[in-house]
């Protein structure tokens, strides 16, 4: 009860403005620290890249109780108020309300209230992905479009949210998140970010990723379990970005996630709560 006090508390304590990005049915991704340099120097430019690559040891699926390493390379790019990210990590823009990578559109009206619509890829989830999820079948890949919002609360600290939907109508159901967080300097060209998110999901996401039909039971064995709707996980993250000179520097963060509700009471989830780590290296245009 005082690790769940704790968790929920850290909900409105901290949240990398980069919150997750990675697929609608995963816990939240570590928090990389953005990978701008002021927001100042973006502001000058019409245009800005980067380009590089992240490593990360992660659970095979939400819940899984085992683990996969990955290394994959990764990119953004923006011209005007029009971007384009392969994840969060390579975002250079802080504070960025629709993250996680795809197109992302901003509708800010000021520095303050941000406001974006993004369409990004959802790869569903793969039988494939595990032993554990044979005879479960795939969830299919989609497009989803997403609306995020951001304002600054005091002390640095700012305050967000999303929902994000299936915009091709293959299952995956609707999603949406609260979260909370705050950057702050380690030292000359080095700043971290803390924070915590609250995630929740409709009937038809939780049983897309999460429940059991009668034909999965018979093809996998897992009794039959219709996921209702409500929260879905609770994650904390930390992350930093060092400089290494005016276009390289590095970055890694470190993420834990608990699922709860009906996707904790899922018969293929073997361990509710699961970290993720990652690193990586970049060079910004």
């Amino acid at each position: 009860m005082k690790w769940w006090c704790a968790a929920l508390s850290s909900v409105f304590v901290a949240w990398p403005a980069l919150a997750p990005a990675t697929q609608p049915s995963a816990p939240a991704a570590p928090a990389e620290a953005s990978a701008a340099e002021p927001e100042v120097r973006s502001a000058r430019r019409s245009w800005d890249a980067v380009l590089g690559f992240s490593a990360s040891h992660a659970p095979e699926y939400p819940g899984s109780s085992r683990w996969r390493v990955g290394i994959r390379p990764g990119g953004w790019v923006r011209w005007g108020r029009v971007s384009l990210a392969s994840r969060s990590t390579f975002v250079v823009r802080t504070g960025d309300p629709v993250s996680g990578g795809g197109v992302r559109f901003d509708l800010s009206p000021n520095e303050r209230l941000r406001i974006g619509l993004g369409l990004r890829h959802d790869s569903g989830r793969r039988e494939s992905d595990s032993n554990d999820l044979r005879g479960l079948g795939d969830v299919r890949a989609t497009v989803r479009i997403r609306l995020g919002v951001s304002y600054p609360l005091e002390d640095g600290w700012r305050l967000g949210g999303a929902v994000s939907v299936d915009a091709l109508g293959r299952g995956g159901g609707t999603v949406g998140d609260l979260n909370v967080g705050r950057g702050f300097p380690l030292g000359p060209g080095t700043r971290a970010n803390l924070g915590a998110a609250l995630s929740f999901g409709n009937r038809r996401h939780m049983r897309a990723f999460y429940g059991v039909s009668a034909e999965q039971s018979a093809n996998s064995g897992y009794p039959v379990y219709e996921a209702d709707a409500g929260a879905r996980d609770i994650s904390i993250s930390a992350g930093v970005r060092h400089e290494l000179s005016h276009r390289w520097f590095t970055f890694g963060g470190v993420s834990a996630a608990r699922l709860v509700g009906p996707a904790a009471r899922s018969p293929f989830v073997n361990e509710p709560t699961s970290w993720s780590v990652s690193v990586g290296l970049a060079y910004r245009f």
